[in-house]
């Protein structure tokens, strides 16, 4: 795409499309099943997806049952619990609300995987064990694959033998990699079968100049010029023509109006003795010094006055921050709540490389910490240096103080 795509329109549409595929699957059934996961979208990359993420939450699950007072690296041990995980997840049954994420995620992941290629598979290298690339972390991400998969076969031939690469290097490769990705119309059109796409998500093309140059004759100036480009638009003044030696035209005579007759004034004559001019009143001068005493004291009553007010709206500003120190500080309940719309974004594009569902997942697991000492170290060794914050940066700092609230 010639644009960066609207994660946001991205977000919007992932949660509306899952939410309709699952009023209509969880109408009928309570629960959802693996192989009922697997041709449950008409999009088959969204059911891979989810059956991905379904099994990273199996994976962490698996983790979580270690425990320091077993010896878990024990051969009997480490085959009952893979014959006991491998029952386990012959037995799927997932409750919408656990469900709906998972698909809202999938959907997400589908829409840039197939309009913007290289920023998926980007975001698979951030999330890499050890922010290591081998051939053994991808290789079991290809059964999950189908569109645009040539990708990942490229990086690993770019391995070229050596045992791994840091995943940064990895992700320059696909930044300077020619993907030809595959049109985008068939799997949309799948998507608006369910929920009609939105302009924001529809791929832009150039239209090629020789169509424009062959509609000429047949289009109106109207469609023309305003379809062109805004600096192809911008005014050209017209040429100044030289000026030439030209006579002089004189200008033809006109005849002056005729002055219209004089009518003569009839005046009245009035006796002498009625005529009583009015006396001229003495206009006494005020003395200077009586203005330039009032002006100062007028001057002084509006300075008090603006003193007043100023000291009153100090005073309730200062009241102001009083109480939002306090709401600031105050714990709260869940990160994700204490978060608003405009940090989301914030966050998402300036903490996470624009990427909503990592964004999403790092709450997940913070959430999950049992203090703030832990969610520190936890945010420390893994977000710090996947997504390469600057650890004394405005956002990470925010970040970092709605953490704090939560486990205050």
């Amino acid at each position: 795409m010639s644009n960066k795509l609207n994660l946001s329109a991205v977000e919007r549409y992932s949660k509306a499309y899952a939410a309709r595929v699952c009023d209509d699957f969880f109408a009928h059934n309570n629960a959802i099943s693996g192989k009922q996961i697997l041709s449950l979208c008409n999009v088959q990359q969204v059911n891979l997806l989810t059956i991905r993420a379904l099994y990273e939450k199996w994976q962490g699950d698996t983790q979580r049952l270690r425990s320091p007072y077993f010896d878990f690296a024990n051969p009997e041990v480490q085959q009952a619990l893979k014959s006991f995980m491998n029952v386990v997840s012959q037995f799927i049954s997932v409750k919408r609300e656990h469900f709906e994420p998972l698909l809202i995620d999938a959907v997400g992941e589908t829409l840039v995987l197939i309009l913007e290629p290289q920023t998926f598979y980007k975001e698979l290298m951030r999330d890499l064990p050890n922010f290591r690339f081998t051939q053994e972390n991808v290789a079991p991400l290809s059964k999950y694959i189908q569109i645009n998969k040539q990708v990942i076969p490229n990086l690993v031939e770019k391995l070229n033998g050596k045992e791994f690469v840091f995943a940064n290097q990895a992700m320059t490769w696909i930044e300077e990699m020619p993907i030809t990705a595959e049109n985008p119309d068939k799997y949309l059109s799948l998507f608006a079968e369910k929920v009609s796409i939105p302009e924001e998500l529809m791929p832009t093309r150039a239209v090629p100049v020789a169509d424009v140059l062959n509609s000429a004759s047949s289009a109106s100036f109207f469609d023309l010029e305003l379809n062109r480009p805004r600096e192809e638009r911008a005014y050209t003044p017209p040429p100044v023509t030289p000026p030439q030696n030209r006579v002089p035209e004189v200008p033809a005579y006109v005849e002056p109006p005729k002055p219209e007759p004089i009518r003569e004034a009839v005046i009245e004559s009035r006796p002498a003795y009625e005529y009583k001019p009015e006396p001229v009143a003495q206009k006494v001068s005020e003395p200077v010094y009586e203005k330039t005493a009032t002006k100062e004291a007028e001057e002084l009553r509006l300075n008090e006055k603006l003193a007043s007010e100023h000291k009153s709206l100090n005073d309730q500003a200062k009241a102001s921050r009083t109480i939002l120190d306090h709401h600031q500080h105050n714990r709260i309940e869940g990160i994700t709540g204490a978060i608003s719309l405009n940090q989301r974004f914030l966050f998402t594009n300036n903490l996470f490389g624009g990427n909503i569902q990592a964004f999403s997942h790092a709450l997940d697991e913070i959430e999950l910490c049992k203090d703030f000492s832990e969610a520190k170290e936890l945010i420390l060794k893994k977000y710090v240096p996947r997504y390469m914050w600057d650890i004394t940066g405005a956002e990470a700092e925010e970040f970092i103080e709605i953490v704090k609230r939560r486990f205050n």
